[in-house]
């Protein structure tokens, strides 16, 4: 189990996608309820690492025998997630004094800390069980007390998780492009065509066909997880309004291509695999 967590800002992460909320900051001092943080002080980074410690031992830390309860490296990982989403700038920016750590953690909730090059610091309060998270924010010469941001959102929409929303990512190249079934029809002229043109956006996978020169909607599923596994390739696990659940997987040797199985469970991938299924752009 990890202890310490200094993560460099150039991570390549499994990415969610939206967050609500009011990002204005306010210079109001506003007291912050059933928060238990350490009290700001003017501490080297060092002691901010070094004062970190889980207090779950390892049987729960991992999640098996609570897998509703976030884990420390979920909660930090989601954060990132969160910041790559709302902040793209921050995650590219490559500056050493930038970093995220998980700063307290208790049984009831997480703490983490982003620390930015201008030495700004906000801070993730997020409830363990229900992953309710509120934002802090502390600005040295600005904001020197810390404030609440009023922004507020659920962490367990950035975790990795396939029952959750789904997770950011840094990529756009899966809703760029218009992808087309490998199955063909043919249309009331004669012409060959794909069966489907596919669309993605945020939790949905559109199916259509174009009709002059116009996307004509068929129907669509859900989208209930989204993973970047590469620069440019994606798992991504959906749901049929009847319950079907299928994986479309980024080819490992053509970035072009999705691969379809009819599973969500990649140890059953080579039985459920279908190439009429699958798409291509």
């Amino acid at each position: 189990m990890k202890k310490k967590y200094l993560i460099p800002i150039t991570l390549l992460m499994v990415i969610g996608m939206t967050a609500c909320g009011n990002t204005d900051v306010t210079n109001e001092n506003i007291e912050i309820s059933e928060i238990t943080a350490e009290p700001i002080t003017e501490r080297g980074d060092e002691d901010l690492i070094s004062d970190y410690q889980d207090p779950l031992p390892a049987e729960e830390d991992d999640g098996l025998d609570a897998p509703d309860v976030i884990t420390d490296e979920q909660a930090l990982d989601a954060v990132i997630s969160f910041m790559s989403s709302a902040q793209p700038e921050v995650i590219s920016n490559d500056d050493y004094t930038e970093y995220f750590i998980v700063e307290s953690s208790t049984p009831e909730q997480i703490v983490v800390l982003y620390r930015s090059y201008t030495a700004s610091q906000t801070r993730f309060y997020i409830d363990r069980a229900t992953g309710e998270t509120i934002v802090t924010e502390l600005v040295p010469g600005i904001i020197d007390e810390e404030t609440e941001t009023g922004e507020a959102f659920n962490i367990k929409e950035y975790t990795n998780d396939v029952h959750g929303a789904v997770a950011a990512y840094s990529d756009d190249s899966l809703m760029n492009y218009t992808w087309f079934t490998a199955s063909m029809v043919t249309d009331a002229d004669g012409n060959s065509r794909p069966e489907w043109e596919v669309r993605f956006f945020e939790d949905a996978i559109e199916y259509g066909y174009v009709e002059n020169d116009k996307f004509v909607l068929d129907h669509s599923d859900k989208i209930c997880s989204i993973e970047q596994f590469s620069e440019h390739g994606f798992t991504v696990q959906a749901e049929t309004d009847t319950g079907v659940q299928y994986t479309y997987k980024t080819s490992e040797d053509d970035e072009t291509i999705l691969e379809y199985y009819g599973t969500w469970d990649e140890t059953k991938y080579a039985d459920n695999y279908s190439g009429s299924a699958s798409l291509f752009r």
